[in-house]
């Protein structure tokens, strides 16, 4: 029995819609699936490495990771806007896995960059704090100009913020603080090492005069006082073995010699005691007159006078004295040596007329100090 043709078509038809489907279904079946599960592996990795500071820490990992995160996310966009048999997310699976990789790096370097850093930043705070310790324990006397003993107190205030931020956890905070602190020591020591350099020229010749005056010491087996300017201190010596020492106080400009009448500066050299000064007779408390100038000082305050580094109406001055109505804690006479009024009762009473007084800049050398 013949099929009418309409049957025919409706069974053809029929035919073509089922293998329609089926090939529709096969391409839905067998289609490449999105990375939906790569995806979120890589988000939770990126949001643990960002809890770890990894962005801080592990600045370059992490931002290769976020980098080829938001490159897989592009390409995921591309791939769904085409038709759906014709996506493709290999790109993005490649892309997405190396932001894994990444984010996974970023995430394991981070603890040891912290560690590191952590490291670094104590070593370093540690080197800043010796050096603020050496400018308050030997150079906070010396007559600094205004904006170099700002440089310190900003290096100090610098150096206590970063510990704090340090103690907060705050490692990068504290870092910043330290370099801030760090830059402006560095230009206050600069300048101060270039101060003392000079200053310290004449270490040998402050040697010499130490050496004179303890063997002085030995010979006459009597005192001798040695002042030291950068200690700011006052040392008795009896037969040549160290008897007492004391705090003392200067001129304002000590650094350096006294060339002339006025310059507020306290002399360098070899003197003796040439009066004694008792209470009533001195305008301080006690008194001891030392022969400043002598004959080293004549000669060297003539020659800066023909040089012209002084000027041709300067006086060299005189009546230098160890005198009492010290411990002020400042450089405050007018180039005398100031000690504590019951200090120097006990200096007065146990030196007599002719003692050694030798002035020196240091004791030390430069290097000792600094180290």
């Amino acid at each position: 029995m013949k099929l009418g043709w309409k049957k025919r078509l409706f069974i053809t038809v029929g035919i073509l819609i089922s293998s329609f489907v089926i090939v529709y279904m096969v391409l839905i079946l067998t289609m490449e699936k999105p990375p939906l599960t790569e995806f979120k592996t890589c988000q939770q990795i990126l949001a643990k490495a960002k809890r770890a500071n990894a962005d801080v820490y592990s600045p370059e990992y992490y931002t290769a990771a976020e980098r080829k995160y938001q490159s897989a996310l592009i390409e995921w966009k591309i791939q769904n806007e085409r038709v759906f048999f014709r996506r493709n997310y290999s790109k993005a699976k490649e892309l997405i896995m190396t932001a894994t990789l990444k984010a996974e790096e970023a995430n394991a370097s981070s603890g040891v960059n912290k560690n590191s850093l952590k490291m670094k930043y104590l070593k370093e705070a540690e080197l800043l704090k010796h050096k603020l310790d050496n400018y308050h324990d030997v150079f906070i006397h010396l007559p600094l100009k205004v904006s170099l003993r700002k440089n310190y107190e900003f290096g100090k205030l610098s150096l206590e913020q970063g510990l704090n931020a340090f103690s907060s956890g705050d490692i990068m905070l504290a870092t910043k603080k330290l370099n801030e602190g760090k830059i402006r020591i560095s230009l206050a020591d600069n300048e101060v090492n270039a101060l003392l350099k000079e200053y310290f020229s004449n270490f040998s010749k402050w040697q010499s005069w130490f050496a004179a005056t303890i063997r002085q010491s030995v010979q006459n087996s009597g005192y001798a006082i040695i002042v030291d300017k950068i200690q700011h201190k006052g040392y008795l010596y009896y037969k040549g073995k160290l008897n007492k020492e004391y705090d003392v106080e200067f001129g304002r400009n000590w650094i350096g010699n006294k060339y002339y009448a006025g310059d507020k500066a306290t002399p360098e050299g070899m003197y003796k005691v040439i009066k004694k000064k008792g209470n009533g007779d001195s305008k301080y408390y006690k008194a001891m007159l030392i022969n400043y100038p002598n004959e080293e000082d004549y000669a060297m305050f003539n020659s800066k006078k023909r040089q012209g580094s002084i000027s041709r109406n300067s006086r060299i001055g005189g009546l230098i004295e160890i005198h009492g109505e010290g411990g002020k804690g400042a450089d405050w006479t007018s180039g005398c040596i100031a000690l504590s009024n019951s200090e120097i009762d006990e200096l007065f009473s146990k030196t007599p007329v002719g003692t050694p007084v030798t002035i020196v800049g240091s004791m030390k050398s430069l290097s000792e100090l600094l180290n």
